[in-house]
């Protein structure tokens, strides 16, 4: 019997991370300073949104595209396993036994503080390797997708070609700019079709040169951003919630009242709010209530630690879904 066939492909990154909580703070250069929490677990921002996004909707609903690399310490075992065990379709993940210049798979070193702050160090291993020919490879699942979901931990060029054949084949692209470097913006990312934009405001900065403080100044960044080819336009921001932008409509969303743990840790609350919105569009909410739905579920991932994808039970508490 066939699979189904996947209506959701996410482009980018399959991390293990090496998670250091609990810390007093973050330390300058010769510091010194203890932690109470230590862990390794799979990670990835394209890889996490995978496996968020599955767990929201159902087995093979979800395929992930990218590539992995075996290595001596079987680091790559977890982010692999993980994927799978949610039901991801892990086929079109490329899985090296040895690369000739590249040792690791993609690490993720990632401090987190007594109040949910993150500092996050990653060597981009085989990610950096994750090419054109990559994605042509997965030609066929993206073509027969709903959504594609982009990330920018890979090369921007081989995240770029992917984002153009999705809109060859009229798939929608929701582009999450997570790994972006400063400096090192391409022209070329806005002039693609995009269905959703998320950044955070940072990211939202660096692509509209627009610094974003609060709603007001996210309306100045989002008249330059919304004059591309961008149809929705989502800016997080932290603990003020997010801005949502499409033309002649936006509203400043703020972050849902939730009783959950004490728990605070930032890491994967936009992987997590991004695999909401895909998942909730994808079982057939318009985009709007997708974006509110998103916002709840990065909430309720501030107060889980490390990554621990929020379940449809868990959003069904506060919305229907």
């Amino acid at each position: 019997m066939n699979k189904k066939r996947p209506s959701i492909v996410v482009i980018g990154s399959l991390n293990t991370d090496i998670i250091v909580s609990g810390i007093d703070k973050f330390v300058k250069p010769g510091q010194h300073v203890y932690a109470s929490h230590f862990k390794i677990g799979p990670g990835g921002k394209s890889r996490n949104i995978a496996q968020m996004a599955a767990i929201l909707t159902s087995k093979n609903v979800v395929a992930m595209i990218g590539k992995s690399l075996k290595d001596s310490y079987n680091l790559w075992e977890q982010p692999i396993k993980a994927l799978k065990d949610s039901g991801v379709n892990a086929d079109y993940v490329k899985i090296l036994s040895q690369h000739k210049n590249i040792e690791f798979p993609g690490i993720a070193i990632i401090l987190v503080d007594k109040e949910g702050n993150n500092s996050i160090y990653v060597t981009q291993g085989i990610n950096d390797d994750f090419s054109k020919e990559d994605i042509n490879l997965a030609k066929n699942v993206i073509k027969n997708a709903k959504f594609m979901v982009v990330t920018f931990e890979c090369p921007m060029e081989t995240a770029l070609y992917a984002m153009e054949m999705a809109e060859s084949f009229g798939v929608k692209v929701l582009l999450d700019p997570g790994g972006i470097i400063e400096g090192k913006v391409s022209s070329k990312v806005l002039k693609h079709k995009i269905f959703l934009l998320k950044p955070n405001e940072h990211e939202a900065q660096m692509l509209s040169n627009v610094e974003v403080k609060d709603f007001s100044s996210a309306k100045n960044a989002a008249k330059k951003l919304l004059s591309k080819n961008i149809e929705n336009l989502l800016i997080t921001h932290g603990k003020y919630g997010a801005y949502y932008f499409r033309k002649e409509y936006e509203e400043h969303i703020q972050i849902p009242s939730v009783h959950e743990a004490r728990t605070r840790d930032e890491t994967g609350c936009g992987d997590q709010t991004i695999a909401a919105i895909v998942a909730s569009l994808n079982n057939g909410n318009d985009i709007l209530s997708a974006v509110k739905i998103g916002i709840l579920a990065g909430t309720l991932q501030f107060y889980k630690p490390g990554i621990r994808p929020i379940t449809k039970s868990e959003i069904g508490k506060y919305l229907k879904i």
